[in-house]
């Protein structure tokens, strides 16, 4: 698979300025413990759209997203795509390591130019023999995102589809959003197809809801752009808390 590798040096200053640290799975590490992951770390640059693993491919390592934003998508039996999550920098993924999976299960792919910093299976392994503290911490952190994932999924899984969208544009605006005159602008372009791919739903209900809500007046659409003038009522209408 085709990409553009960045010197391991580049790689190596960049450790902590590429967020690795930021990152819930690395957050409460030392400086020392950081110190160890250095080493182990390449940087890889993706263009937009550009496929950075597929599912099925061999498990290689995870991933960091440094700049840029990652999609996560899996593919049903019927064809029907899903993205399962949309990564921002310091978020990683590729975590099927930490299974012990031989295969990747979902696909990877640039949603615009992004670079990752990438650490490879058996490295870091290594690193966590020679430093076992790291694991304990990773340990709980993995145990913490399984939870919040948990969350995630029972929530949705009571929603209709009106909810559901309320529900992710309001995340998505906590997220990506940045503040204008009209409200907040979704810092994050995504099509139709796409928030139908992270709903679970078809591409036409997608457009509906979307219309309604601009009827609304909940929220404003200008080409691929979408702000949101009332963010009190999509938590109200997708039970955000």
């Amino acid at each position: 698979m085709p990409h553009r590798f960045i010197k391991m040096q580049e790689a190596v200053c960049g450790i902590c300025e590429c967020r690795i640290k930021d990152n819930t799975l690395f957050s409460t590490l030392t400086e020392s413990e950081l110190d160890a992951l250095k080493g182990v770390v390449s940087m890889h640059a993706f263009k937009k759209k550009e496929i950075i693993f597929m599912e099925g491919d061999e498990c290689r390592g995870f991933y960091v997203v440094r700049t840029g934003r990652v999609k996560l998508v899996r593919t049903a039996k019927d064809g029907r795509e899903q993205i399962i999550k949309i990564c921002s920098p310091g978020e990683l993924f590729g975590l099927e390591i930490f299974n012990e999976d031989e295969h990747y299960g979902n696909n990877a792919i640039a949603m615009e130019d992004t670079d990752v910093c990438f650490i490879k299976k058996e490295d870091f392994f290594s690193v966590l023999r020679k430093k076992p503290t790291i694991a304990n911490k990773i340990l709980i952190a993995l145990g913490r995102e399984l939870h919040q994932a948990y969350e995630r999924i029972g929530s949705l899984g009571i929603m209709n589809a009106r909810e559901k969208l309320a529900s992710l544009l309001h995340t998505l605006a906590t997220e990506y959003g940045d503040e204008c005159e009209e409200g907040i602008r979704l810092n994050l372009t995504l099509s139709r197809l796409e928030i139908a791919e992270l709903l679970g739903i078809t591409q036409e209900t997608s457009i509906r809801l979307l219309k309604s809500f601009k009827e609304e007046g909940i929220i404003k659409i200008r080409r691929k752009e979408i702000i949101i003038t009332s963010m009190d009522r999509l938590a109200e209408i997708g039970g955000v808390l």
